[in-house]
């Protein structure tokens, strides 16, 4: 890959990764609860879901989707229930499940939970879906596929998206000092179930 299409790609990768979806809420509201350490599993999930659905879009399913409409059709529905259903539970959280207690996080905290829960918020987010399917051939020839093109194409996207994700989780841990009171968690985890809600109804009707 010559370096004047690295750096478009790089541009790219910034773009999608700082703009607000699905995965920035996730990770904010991850860092916010668990801290930067435990939130990192989140993180961690988020990119296996990215590099699921980069190698989904390489490998076929961008022409599958083009072929079959219907396809598109299933994953953007299964997308805006997940990011629905999330929504909901964090908005259902009682004020005893997000405290600021350490020892209390360590007994509600799950590395395998906050990893698959990434993993799925990305798998699902239908706007990366949106993006990569026209990001691909501006950057690929997927006619004469190359294995260096793809490695330099899936690892440029997720050590942006890793980096990115990683301030979002910094940023939300530092302000969880203001949300030291159990009652503003609690209406901040309704705002992000809030928001989770709106973003997956905007995916699914868009």
């Amino acid at each position: 890959m010559e370096l004047t299409v690295w750096l478009g790609l790089l541009a790219s990768a910034l773009f999608i990764s700082i703009s607000p979806g699905p995965g920035a809420i996730f990770s904010i509201s991850q860092g916010t609860q668990y801290g930067f350490k435990r939130a990192m599993f989140s993180v961690a999930g988020l990119q296996l879901g990215l590099v699921s659905q980069i190698l989904f879009l390489l490998f076929g399913l961008g022409v599958l989707i083009n072929q079959f409409p219907s396809v598109f059709i299933v994953i953007k529905i299964l997308g805006m229930m997940y990011l629905i259903v999330l929504g909901i539970l964090q908005w259902l959280k009682k004020i005893e499940q997000i405290d600021t207690n350490e020892d209390h996080q360590s007994l509600s905290f799950r590395p395998l939970k906050a990893l698959l829960q990434g993993f799925f918020v990305n798998l699902t987010n239908i706007k990366g879906t949106v993006f990569f399917l026209a990001l691909i051939p501006l950057f690929i020839d997927l006619t004469a596929l190359k294995l260096s093109t793809c490695i330099i194409f899936t690892a440029t996207l997720i050590v942006i998206d890793l980096l990115v994700m990683a301030g979002y989780v910094t940023l939300a841990e530092i302000s969880k000092t203001l949300l030291a009171d159990p009652k503003k968690i609690l209406w901040q985890n309704r705002l992000t179930g809030s928001t989770l809600i709106v973003v997956g109804l905007i995916m699914g009707t868009t």
